[in-house]
């Protein structure tokens, strides 16, 4: 069974960027409180924040010339940052060490350029061991940083959870249910909160391409999210929802299995922008009336 936190991450992958986001530094640390180790990399702050994919692969190669990278043994994180260069007018915008760093980390080994060529910039990231990748997340901070974490042994810095989102081949072909899940990190402690930003952010690219849809029936957000002592969880729908009539998946078909997947949830309660569902008392799952076929 394949670790959890290890499948690939994707985030906000532009057709291009303008400006191209400029690299100015690479930089690594060990947070060992938090439970992993940290690779940061830091853009100018007058240029764009590029789009970027994180995923394990069984080799680092070089960009352009298709050459494997040499680097240290480990499991091997590929990081691709587009419309992002580490060069400008013919030249490094890097310290040179940064190119190549080799920290010695607990689980991150080494940090090599891999390639920077047309708006693509891409690093290898050695992680200790080879046979077991340890999991990890990717996000953007303050708008100029690329951060990617890396556990520690027997650490969960992050909640490894699950966001439903309806799926194409599901619905036309009638097969129940509707929704496929994909993996998501959430942030502790408050991880259905989390799970419900993931939703409403949509499927990124990769799982578009799979046929992934995030139906929001009208939702423009959620607000008042609260699990009750009894196991039930709480959400009210923003905007002027309505299930168009469907009787195959609304909103509320990907929400109850989000929030469901946590232990603390036997039941979920959905309500109207006005506060209003349809069976608002007892332990029984409720929607509101817009969103009944």
């Amino acid at each position: 069974m394949t670790q959890k936190c290890t499948s690939p991450i994707i985030e906000g992958l532009p057709p291009q960027n303008s400006p191209t986001a400029i690299l100015v530094d690479v930089r690594t640390g060990n947070h060992p409180d938090e439970g992993y180790d940290r690779v940061v990399f830091d853009f100018r702050d007058n240029t764009s924040t590029p789009g970027f994919s994180v995923s394990y692969v069984d080799q680092i190669i070089e960009d352009p010339s298709g050459n494997p990278l040499p680097m240290l043994p480990g499991a091997k994180l590929l990081v691709s940052m587009r419309w992002a260069a580490a060069h400008e007018n013919g030249n490094t915008t890097v310290p040179p060490g940064d190119l190549d760093l080799r920290p010695g980390l607990a689980r991150i080994k080494q940090v090599k350029r891999a390639g920077d060529f047309e708006g693509v910039l891409t690093f290898g990231i050695a992680v200790d061991p080879a046979g077991d990748p340890a999991p990890f997340r990717a996000y953007a901070l303050s708008g100029s940083r690329l951060v990617i974490d890396v556990a520690h042994v027997g650490q969960s810095p992050w909640y490894c959870g699950e966001v439903f989102f309806g799926d194409q081949q599901k619905i036309v072909n009638n097969i129940d249910p509707p929704v496929t899940a994909v993996e998501r990190r959430l942030i502790k402690p408050a991880v259905a909160g989390a799970a419900l930003q993931e939703l409403f952010k949509g499927p990124n690219e990769a799982e578009r391409e799979r046929g992934l849809v995030f139906v929001d029936s009208h939702a423009t957000g959620f607000a008042d999210l609260r699990v009750s002592q009894w196991k039930v969880a709480h959400v009210r729908l923003l905007g002027p929802i309505s299930s168009d009539g469907s009787s195959v998946i609304t909103i509320a078909t990907e929400i109850i299995p989000t929030l469901k997947q946590f232990p603390t949830v036997d039941w979920v309660k959905i309500y109207d922008e006005d506060g209003k569902t349809g069976q608002p008392d007892g332990p029984v799952d409720s929607i509101p009336e817009q969103l009944e076929p």
